[in-house]
């Protein structure tokens, strides 16, 4: 029967072979990526008197050291590395767990789109949120899903919205015909804004039939400034939206009688009495474009009657009208007040006349004096703004709803495309395009990755679309070593590890995201090699003691 230290020396020597094991293992995984060290903590067995000598060692806890591991790029897109606190989170395919966990970020798309760990459990995150997103300010969802960067671009989408932020040049002088079609007293210098020339823009092709004001073709005044878009309709097909603007003039607070010139404010309500509004005038006209088989510019969205629904070139009697006008209104500050259209753009003869249209020029350019006091019952401000509901038929493809979805009346081939122009302005120096954007694309391929410190993957795609399509989930726990270990870097929650803490990079203490790289093992090779010479040293003390015993016992023996 052993003695007590030999009893010592074997738990000694099964404890340093428990720390070799630790050792050899951080070793082997010297470069597994997203590996974390172990070491073991040794504690010591006491039972018995107070004066006994105690009872050998014991291994306490194998104790894991989550430190940062060092952080190498790889120049790989679907590499990401954690920088701080936080685990990736992952759908167990098992279905064992809800979710697992790991610092191991190389990803891979699977055969589906989805992005998942080599082992195939797919990435979880915060996906867009397509029903409150914007082109330029995304919203995530707040529920953990799968990221699916295929599915996406696989349909194409109707452009339903559009954002238009530009500057207008205040210093532009006031857009006039130069054939000087307009006579007698309406005549007021050519302008845009004239009876005769409002009724070119609308019905250049003068096909109304009016005897007066009768259109005389096209207004020929030069366009102040013009901006094309590409739009989209259901099958993916492009088209282009034209916006042409022209500048009217500045409505001034009174008149050359000295009255107020403007009947109704910006807001289209009766100003108080002595409180004028002065404000400056510009039309947009917008009209949908195409190619023909032989090249010819073709227009494949024409204004509709809002009354019936029905176009206005759906038979001769009709009007293949050129495009729809607006009429924009900047304040004496340079912001945007609002937009008026005509009355009844389906039947322009009833609003379009001297008495009732919106007169030519307001100030005449070389006296600077008002030439006539306009009269606003012909226009009404638009309501519901700040989306402009720009109606337009369909184009000569086999789209059904070319231009997002349908609007209420009697014709169920018109839609419509909600026009945001809040950004608008109108201060002097030149025009700028700062940002006209619009929410249609064709059919797209995935062709690369962006993935952002904030964890927000931004997927590109062969139409020419960047989106942000998701952000990435990190969770945390209060106690990481107590988690259950899966192996492959990869864990899972445990009763001791208390409930998972969800969130998103750099927030609430979870660490940025590094992509194109891979955070590699934290095991210090030299630290370890250090470790495992002391450890062999305590296991040959601890076999030195078992065999001093055995002479000891030898020598009792032989007495």
């Amino acid at each position: 029967m052993g003695v007590a230290y030999d009893l010592n020396a074997l738990s000694g020597i099964n404890a340093a072979s428990n720390g070799l094991g630790v050792i050899s293992n951080n070793l082997a995984n010297s470069q597994s990526v997203g590996f974390k060290s172990s070491r073991a903590e040794f504690a010591d067995m006491f039972s018995g008197a107070q004066n006994s000598p105690g009872n050998g060692v014991r291994v306490a806890a194998i104790t894991q050291d989550f430190t940062q591991g060092s952080i190498n790029g790889t120049g790989r897109e679907l590499d990401m590395a954690i920088d701080g606190e936080g685990f990736f989170v992952f759908e167990d395919q098992t279905g064992k767990y809800d979710n697992v966990y790991s610092r191991n970020g190389s990803f891979k798309l699977d055969k589906d789109g989805y992005l998942t760990s080599q082992e195939g459990n797919r990435v979880q995150g915060y996906l867009l949120d397509q029903n409150v997103s914007t082109e330029t300010d995304p919203v995530f969802s707040t529920a953990l899903s799968s990221i699916d960067l295929d599915e996406l671009n696989k349909r194409p989408k109707a452009t339903s919205e559009m954002t238009y932020d530009i500057n207008l040049d205040g210093k532009e002088v006031h857009n006039v015909d130069p054939a000087g079609t307009n006579t007698g007293a309406a005549a007021d210098d050519d302008s845009v804004g004239s009876t005769n020339n409002l009724v070119s823009l609308i019905d250049p092709e003068n096909l109304e039939g009016r005897a007066a004001p009768a259109a005389t073709g096209p207004y020929q005044g030069s366009i102040d400034y013009f901006y094309p878009i590409t739009i989209h309709d259901s099958l993916g097909g492009e088209h282009t939206l034209n916006a042409s603007f022209y500048k009217r003039d500045v409505v001034p607070v009174n008149d050359s009688t000295g009255n107020p010139v403007s009947t109704t404010d910006a807001n289209g309500n009766s100003p108080a009495v002595g409180a004028p509004v002065k404000y400056t005038s510009w039309l947009v006209q917008y009209s949908i474009t195409d190619t023909d088989e032989q090249g010819n510019t073709i227009y494949t969205g024409h204004v509709s009657d809002p009354t019936t629904g029905e176009a206005l070139d759906a038979d001769g009697a009709g009007s293949k009208a050129a495009g729809q006008v607006y009429e924009l209104r900047f304040d004496t500050n340079g912001n945007y007040l609002g937009a008026w259209e005509p009355i009844d753009y389906g039947n322009p003869t009833t609003n379009l006349t001297a008495t009732t249209g919106t007169p030519d020029s307001y100030i005449d350019p070389t006296t600077g004096a008002v030439v006539t006091e306009p009269s606003e019952t012909g226009w009404t401000k638009v309501v519901g703004e700040p989306s402009l509901n720009f109606i337009v038929d369909n184009p000569l493809t086999g789209a059904t709803d070319p231009l997002g979805g349908p609007i209420s009346g009697t014709n169920p081939a018109q839609f419509e495309i909600g026009l945001d122009l809040t950004e608008l302005t109108q201060f002097s120096g030149s025009y700028n395009q700062r940002g006209t954007t619009q929410n249609g694309y064709s059919i797209g391929d995935l062709v690369g990755l962006t993935t952002g410190l904030d964890g927000v993957i931004e997927a590109r795609y062969s139409n020419g679309r960047s989106v942000p399509v998701a952000q990435l989930a990190i969770a945390n726990f209060s106690d990481k070593n107590a988690m259950e270990k899966l192996g492959g870097q990869t864990y899972a929650e445990s009763f001791s590890s208390g409930a998972v803490q969800l969130g998103t990079p750099q927030n609430n203490g979870m660490g940025s995201i590094n992509a194109g790289s891979l955070e590699y093992s934290n095991v210090d090779v030299a630290g370890e090699l250090v470790n495992m010479i002391q450890t062999q040293r305590t296991y040959q003390a601890s076999a030195q003691v078992i065999s001093t015993s055995q002479q000891l016992t030898q020598t009792i023996l032989q007495l």
